[in-house]
């Protein structure tokens, strides 16, 4: 299980390159209206739920492949071949029918809260999901991650309409928005962004006084250390506006494997650390195994009580995660 796991953390890091790529392309402003004129499709309108108006259905929304996808209605029973993308149906309170990589709701912080509120149906890997299993759950969408869509997309369109969604590592908002589309749910979808974009800077307010401290971002894996310039973390204009280290790795929201003598070069005043395994249990072993690394000890932020845990969630740039990532440094640095 943990090996499967630290598979998909570094896919969702290393922007899933093993499964054939993606576009990079936002997933926001795709869905337009289909007109009440239009005789090709049913002329129909549905309450939007929790958003206070109206969605029009049918609608046509367009897909990170280019591809129309129309909608006739609300979906009601959508499964899900995207572990990344819990987080922004689960914003919108709406659940999947059926989902790959479920065990995540397990080992992601961000994700736990919601283990029990929705029965989701465990269909597998994204990379090989269980057709057998999807089947029976007969659901009337099927979002899956693009680069995947030439392996087994057409399959899956015998079963649903298939709507193909990218990484989005940094662009939370853009993914955010097209989910509000499709759910009908646009302006649930905003508020969200708006409260999540409002902690940030409150944060970042708060944290003025560390604007002469340098931080670390580091994924702990069995003998492995994995530096991040996490968007979150260290973005001027729509993060916290930490800085890094002199020479920190610069790579976008990718991560670099390093070796413990090179962090020590770097030196940060602060380090946050996670499990590449996602497992709480996990990350609290390699600390231990580190007690006694005479270079790890040399470390200012370990040496002086300022090396703290982030959930592994924070790798793959969800709302969620980016929410917990930011309560979880605020509570360590402010407390």
């Amino acid at each position: 299980m943990m090996k499967k796991l630290m598979g998909l953390v570094l896919s969702a890091v290393l922007l899933t390159g093993a499964l054939a790529g993606c576009t990079g392309t936002s997933a926001g402003n795709n869905v337009t209206s289909t007109p009440e004129t239009t005789p090709a499709v049913m002329e129909t309108t549905t309450p939007a739920a929790s958003s206070g108006t109206e969605a029009a259905w049918p609608r046509t929304y367009v897909d990170e492949l280019k591809r129309e996808i129309i909608l006739e209605k609300k979906p009601e029973k959508v499964a899900l071949l995207f572990f990344r993308n819990f987080e922004h149906m689960f914003l919108l309170e709406e659940g999947p029918a059926a989902a790959t990589e479920v065990n995540m709701l397990d080992e992601w912080a961000s994700l736990t809260p919601f283990k029990e509120k929705y029965d989701i149906a465990d269909i597998g890997s994204m990379r090989g999901p269980n057709i057998e299993k999807l089947l029976e759950t007969e659901p009337d969408l099927i979002i899956m991650f693009s680069g995947l869509y030439e392996t087994y997309g057409e399959e899956l369109e015998k079963i649903a309409p298939v709507i193909t969604v990218a990484a989005n590592e940094n662009n939370w908002k853009g993914a955010l928005g097209g989910y509000g589309e499709i759910f009908g749910k646009e302006e649930k979808a905003e508020s969200e962004i708006s409260r999540i974009e409002t902690l940030i800077a409150d944060s970042k307010e708060q944290l003025a006084d560390y604007s002469d401290k340098t931080f670390g971002v580091i994924m702990l894996g069995d003998k492995q250390f994995w530096a991040f310039t996490t968007q979150f973390v260290f973005n001027e204009e729509n993060g916290l506006g930490l800085n890094p280290p002199e020479n920190y790795v610069d790579m976008g929201t990718k991560g670099e494997e390093i070796t413990l003598e090179a962090l020590a070069g770097m030196n940060p005043d602060y380090i946050f650390v996670a499990d590449i395994n996602g497992s709480s249990t996990t990350l609290e072993k390699y600390l231990k195994d580190l007690e006694s690394n005479s270079v790890w000890n040399s470390l200012d932020a370990v040496k002086n009580g300022n090396m703290h845990a982030l959930d592994s969630s924070i790798v793959a740039g969800g709302p969620l995660g980016i929410e917990l990532g930011v309560r979880t440094i605020m509570e360590n640095l402010l407390d």
